[in-house]
């Protein structure tokens, strides 16, 4: 039946696009197989940059001591962790990772297989490890690596135990090669998102602040991380190489980092330089030869890319490819946020997380694009465009430039990019319910771009292992002595960005934060003045949502239906009026209702797919609800515990019995059973009426209209639902709303 589907879903195409994928996937095949027998013939490992010569570029400038403090005592001790080579990925909990461990499992599933290293590993070792075309270079970083340090296992799933091998080619590594394997877990642990927060440390140590260890520990441990990884992850072999986006996240977060530690004094041997430099090329080189461009999609990953090879090529010094891989990823920057963010300043992908990650990506490349040098610049205006056979065609120079709003100075970017940027931030900060945390729509894999001020807050051990439950069985490392939790759904940091960006810091902040301060250094020190609404292209209000006659029309439908084809749902407020200093909002292109007052925050969801229609990070939502009152959470969205290790239980989380939504046994208003990242929006769900009486809407999901009614009484909130049609909806329990099913506050987490 599956396949049946897939075969029907690859002929609804059109010819011509169907055509240009195939022709796409014969010609990535065909170079993937004649790059792979060269592969093993010659190194992949770039070792002489002549062409490109000179240091990296710092942007960065040291960081006021003020911002530095901020979270010290907790910044310490989770990097005392790190330098344990202790991590929490997706929900692993604290977790030593090295070779030859036991994994605990995930879900009944649990892998051993020898890494074939042993504890004291040596260069030695890399024989059995690396493919023979890398072994000499590889041995060669290797032995650059300070003695006393023990390695991390980069291609070790250290939950469920599977291991990839750092000899297969990294096209060959299967993303989901056994039940209960998750590739993300490498993939996360190699964004190494972890270092900017060593680097953190480092400047601690550096202004003397009490608890840290000496300077040098921490650029030592950096040093060494970058090396190990180098070493035991030739280019092009390995589990990590195989996705771009990781690619590009990784070696941001390496070069922020390098810089964060040059702004504090830091320095590395001439060996480590050009080492790092070497693979920071090699990371590029990568990412344009492996773009994830398609020709009517383009995603988050893509994006990724691009921002990628943008901090890339304009780390590394100038030479005729830096210089065009520059134009080319600002080029593409331009039209991600063209193509990905919607007029409302919301992301397409429909998923705030995927929002919150897509944004800082535009947030940190903007602030790049913005601090170029002069000498950067001038590469914009004679550059020899990229030659990309499958993928966009690169425009001639010179790249156009354009008046920065409230600066003296030109940038590539155009108006309509800032205005949406701050939009950006509109959309994010409406989406944040009173106790701090967004509302969850989507997917949430907790991805981010850079880390450098993570939110944690510190439980129990006991506390986290009974909440938990794929926790079950943990012990923890003698390492943890303080159990630290990160609030994946804190989208805070985001918003003081853009508006730092914007010359608007937080009125709850004494000074810019520190990551402020970095994002106000790529930029050049300057900020931008901010759009006013009356001047903007955009509309507040884009669509009208009704009036009084639209509202008595569609309360109509449902009052004219028979009861047995109605349910109706009374959520009261005990001792507090809902209804004081009400104001509602909306943001029609995500499909973002908002119903706000003193003390209730309620968020509906009717809208697309996303993805242009793709809707691969959207679940069966429409006319789901998330409802606090009074900083207590009565119903939320259980986001996502799983992607491709267990497709059941990513489906059980993307189905619409995991939402407070009206729903009919055994049916899904859109289907899911035929691919984990593609929802085809057969519910086409509608706003019929948003105003000062609530809201009303309907989908067409099951065939015949289904309805929701939403209206806010002094002490309650009245939910009505009803289908006009033979069918028979569920009754829902408010007090249950996602039937029993586990909630998540991020991706790989599951509570009991």
């Amino acid at each position: 039946m599956r396949l049946i589907q897939i075969i029907k879903s690859i002929l609804s195409q059109p010819f011509q696009i169907l055509l240009k994928k195939i022709l796409r996937l014969i010609y990535r095949r065909w170079r993937s197989h004649v790059a792979q027998k060269l592969d093993y013939l010659y190194p992949t490992y770039t070792q002489n940059l002549s062409p490109i010569s000179g240091p990296l570029v710092t942007c960065i400038k040291k960081q006021a001591q003020n911002s530095l403090s901020i979270n010290s005592e907790q910044l310490l001790s989770l990097t005392e962790l790190y330098l344990d080579h202790t991590f929490d990925v997706l929900g692993s909990g604290w977790v030593q990772v090295r070779h030859g461990m036991n994994c605990r499992g995930l879900e009944d599933y649990q892998y051993i297989m020898e890494s074939h290293v042993p504890e004291n590993f040596d260069g030695a070792c890399l024989n059995r490890l690396i493919n023979a075309s890398n072994k000499g270079y590889s041995k060669k970083i290797w032995k650059l690596i300070h003695n006393n340090y023990i390695p991390i296992d980069w291609q070790l799933d250290f939950k469920s135990g599977y291991r990839w091998q750092e000899k297969t080619p990294s096209s060959f590594c299967s993303p989901a090669p056994l039940p209960g394997v998750d590739i993300k877990v490498p993939w996360e642990l190699s964004r190494m998102q972890h270092l900017t927060q060593l680097a953190r440390a480092y400047s601690l140590a550096v202004n003397g602040v009490k608890g840290a260890y000496p300077p040098e520990k921490y650029s030592n441990e950096f040093r060494n991380q970058i090396l190990d990884f180098i070493s035991s992850n030739p280019p092009r072999f390995g589990v990590n190489w195989h996705c771009p986006m990781d690619v590009g996240i990784r070696v941001s977060n390496w070069l922020v980092a390098y810089d964060l530690f040059k702004a504090e004094g830091a320095s590395f041997d001439a060996n480590f330089e050009q080492a790092f430099k070497n693979s920071v090329y090699d990371h590029g080189l990568h990412i344009i030869q492996n773009l994830e461009w398609n020709p009517t999609l383009r995603s988050n990953h893509y994006l990724a890319d691009i921002v990628g090879l943008l901090f890339v090529s304009a780390y590394l010094p100038r030479a005729p490819e830096t210089d065009s891989w520059l134009a080319f990823s600002i080029q593409e920057f331009i039209q991600a946020m063209e193509e990905q963010f919607h007029p409302d300043g919301s992301n397409f992908e429909a998923s705030t997380c995927y929002h919150r990650l897509s944004s800082e990506m535009m947030i940190y490349g903007t602030a790049l694009i913005l601090g170029l040098s002069q000498n950067k610049k001038n590469a914009l205006n004679d550059y020899a465009p990229v030659s990309i056979l499958s993928g966009p065609k690169h425009q001639k120079a010179p790249l156009p430039f354009f008046p920065v709003p409230g600066l003296d100075q030109a940038s590539p970017l155009p108006p309509i990019h800032f205005e949406k940027l701050e939009r950006i931030a509109d959309f994010a900060r409406a989406a944040i319910k009173p106790n701090g945390q967004s509302i969850q729509i989507g997917d949430n894999d907790s991805g981010r771009f850079l880390k450098l001020l993570p939110n944690f807050h510190a439980v129990e051990i006991n506390e986290i292992i009974a909440l938990h439950r794929n926790l079950r069985n943990y012990v923890a490392p003698d390492s943890v002595t303080q159990y630290w939790v990160e609030d994946h759904l804190n989208h805070s940091h985001l918003i003081q960005a853009i508006d730092t960006l914007f010359g608007k810091p937080s009125s709850t902040l004494e000074s810019i934060s520190l990551e402020g301060q970095v994002l106000l250094n790529l930029a050049g020190g300057k900020t931008i003045s901010p759009f006013r609404k009356k001047d903007s292209c955009f509309a507040i209000n884009k669509f009208s949502f009704g009036d009084e006659r639209a509202w008595k029309t569609g309360k109509k439908k449902l009052d004219d239906l028979p009861a047995e084809k109605c349910h109706t749902y009374e959520i009261f407020a005990d001792n507090h009026s809902i209804k004081s200093g009400i104001k509602t909002s909306c943001f029609p292109d995500f499909g973002l209702y908002l119903i706000v007052s003193e003390k209730m925050f309620l968020s509906i969801r009717c809208g697309p797919v996303g993805q242009n229609g793709n809707g691969g990070h959207a679940h069966n939502d429409a006319l789901s609800i998330e409802l606090q009152i009074d900083g207590t959470d009565y119903i939320v969205d259980p986001g996502s515990y799983l992607y491709t290790p267990l497709p059941d239980i990513r489906n059980a989380y993307r189905s619409v019995k995991a939402h407070f939504a009206p729903y009919i046994d055994q049916r899904e208003p859109n289907p899911i059973d035929h691919n984990l990242f593609q929802m085809r929006d057969r519910a086409q769900a509608q706003c019929l009426y948003f105003g000062d009486h609530g809201f009303i809407g309907m989908h067409k999901g099951y065939g015949s209209p289904v309805y929701r009614l939403i209206q806010v009484e002094e002490d309650k909130l009245i939910i009505k639902d009803g289908i006009a049609g033979p069918e028979k909806l569920a009754l829902l329990d408010p007090l249950n709303p996602t039937n029993g099913l586990s909630f998540s506050s991020g991706y790989g987490i599951q509570l009991s």
